[in-house]
């Protein structure tokens, strides 16, 4: 449960003047909260230690887990997630991706499939100019500023397990990673539906001089974001989120359980001794 006491300090982690960063896959990190008061507000519960640095969320129904490390090594996986379904299992593992393109999929986590069949990831990715290619064993598009690929390829010969690979480098096509995305096993499609759309929104992310992990590259300009008006958007997140899965289980109600059995009159033969 996200309490107002967190929403309050996050509140007064956030009272810095805000530049614009463009474009978004450059952005930094960002904070984390984006994605994990989220979460919180859908119901998600904390297994770890509060003094810690790591956060373990786990989903209502226990089907899903998150893992934030902040502290790892540059190029290590800063977040973990995981499906524990036996019947839906994958995983997957990012490093210092913007945590508004991380929401894009963590966000479709607690709400339910589209009802209306929706474009691909290769369509949305199509007709944001990004140019697709094959590669070995799969397919791969790349961004128009040629920084970002997107791929979706086998993971070991012989067999069709699949993943998703994103990787953002610091020159088109060639030079040091600068964040990356590794989604193995086939989750549901709208889940790397999402995760490619808050990529490729031409929108900027707002950042505060504290947030300095922006790449040098990146377009960073004065925004008209007010660190209010950046709070309170934080805020209407949050509200829209406990809306949302209340409008959920509203529309799918848990199922009554049937009464139980009585005693048959074996049992009940025996009770009496």
């Amino acid at each position: 449960m996200l309490s107002q006491r967190q929403l309050g300090v996050f509140a007064s982690d956030h009272t810095s003047f805000l530049d614009d960063i463009a474009p978004r896959h450059l952005a930094g990190p960002g904070d984390a909260r984006h994605v994990t008061h989220a979460l919180a507000a859908a119901g998600w519960k904390a297994q770890s230690d509060p003094l810690a640095p790591v956060v373990d969320l786990v989903s209502p129904n226990l089907r899903y887990q998150l893992r934030h490390e902040p502290q790892i090594m540059a190029g290590g996986a800063t977040w973990r997630l995981r499906s524990h379904d036996p019947l839906d299992y994958w995983h997957a593992q990012f490093t210092t991706i913007p945590v508004e393109i991380l929401a894009g999929l963590t966000d479709q986590l607690f709400l339910p499939p589209p009802a209306e069949e929706t474009p691909g990831v290769w369509d949305l990715l199509d007709n944001a100019g990004w140019s697709r290619t094959a590669i070995k064993d799969g397919t791969a598009a790349r961004s128009p500023d040629g920084m970002v690929s997107f791929e979706n390829l086998r993971i070991t010969k012989g067999y069709e397990d699949r993943a998703w690979r994103v990787h953002v480098r610091s020159r088109p096509d060639k030079g040091p990673v600068i964040w990356s995305a590794w989604i193995a096993y086939e989750p549901p499609p709208h889940l790397i539906t999402g995760l490619a759309a808050a990529l490729t929104d031409p929108a900027p992310l707002q950042r505060n001089w504290g947030q300095t992990e922006a790449h040098y590259s990146a377009r960073r300009t004065d925004s008209k974001v007010t660190p209010e008006a950046h709070v309170a958007a934080h805020h209407t997140r949050i509200d829209t989120v406990r809306a949302q899965v209340r409008a959920t289980r509203r529309a799918n109600p848990p199922a009554s359980r049937a009464p139980s059995p009585g005693p048959t009159p074996s049992q009940s033969l025996r009770q009496a001794r």
